[in-house]
């Protein structure tokens, strides 16, 4: 009878288990971590300040010395088990900690990949490259402001002088690759954004923002081609609009118009003899009615740069130069910058890199003061990635 009974049990729970199948196990995305740190260490640095102490009249220190928590990055992405779809967000750590990326994509295709959310804007090649695989320690003079200016940031007094962007804005962008022969050949970086900068966002009563209200249409539109023919030699150019008419900061103003256009041109070479050489060449204009005033500012730069690896590509060393020249109310009253700098890399794996540069500075102004400075500055990095399932 035990028996029996046994065996009815175990038929019933067959029968079940073919009227009910347990579900089948989904498949989950795949999950990615990096992580980067920069620190610098600014061994000297002359700086021309003319400040004296007051009460001693003591002249101020003309050198500085000392540490700096540079760069961090913490970033965290799915992508799904076909490949289709993807997420990302990435924290900035210094200064002060808050989103720097945070989007999400479908890749259809390779020639068709739409991102949604806040990402680095169309630029240069130097620009689009990561903080912690750049040739030397700083981005050049031009690589520095072409996205801020491209954007909201002011040279000028006014409430948007502080309005860093980080190379980023909010919008919706498309990017490709398009290949020739089975090789990339082509490829293409097509967005539209809110054109004020990160972290920053346009909204009106409804979610009240860094901008209250601006025209229909009043974006920032940019855009990136590149072609690289033959494979070692890579092309690029640039450009970008940014309009936005009388744009509302707050419920009670101020009132601002901004007007801002920047292209670029760039290449990239890998030579046979483990060299790479870089040059581009930018120009922006402003053309600003704020509080009143309009303000006129142009700007342009160019560099050129070499590397030259070494000792089994675990030292790199290079050499820079780059200018940045800008104007006012085209008034005819240039400012020149001119940046030289001499650089050492070395990785003895992939986890870790030093960088050590020496660059010097000169402004030249007809109706300024010249600006003559030296910096020797070391560079440490911390790079972690992995990926793994879940």
């Amino acid at each position: 009878m035990l028996l029996k009974t046994r065996t009815m049990s175990g038929c019933a729970i067959l029968m079940v288990i073919c009227l009910f199948p347990l579900p089948a196990r989904t498949e989950t995305p795949h999950i990615r971590l990096e992580a980067n740190t920069s620190f610098w260490w600014t061994v000297h640095e002359q700086v021309e300040n003319n400040l004296r102490q007051q009460g001693s009249d003591d002249v101020a220190a003309s050198e500085a010395s000392g540490f700096n928590f540079r760069q961090g990055r913490l970033a965290f992405s799915l992508l799904s088990p076909d490949q289709k779809i993807e997420a990302l967000i990435r924290i900035r750590l210094e200064e002060r900690t808050d989103i720097i990326d945070f989007w999400g994509a479908y890749h259809a295709a390779p020639a068709l990949n739409i991102f949604i959310g806040q990402m680095k804007i169309p630029s240069t090649g130097e620009v689009l490259t990561e903080d912690h695989r750049l040739d030397f320690i700083s981005r050049t003079t031009f690589g520095r402001q072409v996205s801020d200016y491209s954007l909201s940031r002011t040279p000028f007094i006014s409430s948007l002088m502080a309005s860093k962007s980080y190379d980023r804005d909010l919008g919706i962008a498309c990017k490709g690759t398009i290949r020739c022969r089975g090789e990339d050949r082509f490829s293409y970086f097509l967005m539209v954004g809110n054109g004020i900068g990160s972290n920053k966002y346009i909204s009106g009563g409804e979610s009240d923002e860094f901008v209250y209200t601006n025209g229909f249409g009043h974006f920032y539109y940019g855009m990136r081609l590149e072609a690289m023919l033959p494979p070692w030699l890579t092309l690029g150019a640039h450009g970008s609009l940014n309009k936005h008419d009388d744009m509302a900061l707050s419920n009670r103003g101020p009132v601002y118009d901004l007007d801002r256009q920047a292209w670029t041109v760039d290449c990239s070479a890998q030579l046979p003899w483990k060299q790479k050489i870089y040059a581009f060449y930018g120009d922006g204009s402003m053309d600003d009615f704020i509080e009143a005033q309009r303000y006129r500012y142009d700007y342009q730069g160019w560099g050129l740069w070499v590397l030259q690896n070494v000792l089994a590509d675990r030292i790199e060393l290079g050499f820079r130069f780059d200018s940045f020249t800008s104007e006012f109310a085209s008034d005819g009253n240039e400012n020149t910058q001119k940046n030289w700098t001499a650089g050492v890399n070395y990785q003895p794996q992939r986890y870790f890199r030093m960088q050590l540069n020496y660059i010097t500075k000169q402004t030249e102004n007809a109706y300024e003061p010249d600006f003559d400075d030296d910096i020797v500055y070391l560079n440490a990095q911390f790079i972690f990635d992995t990926g793994f399932l879940q």
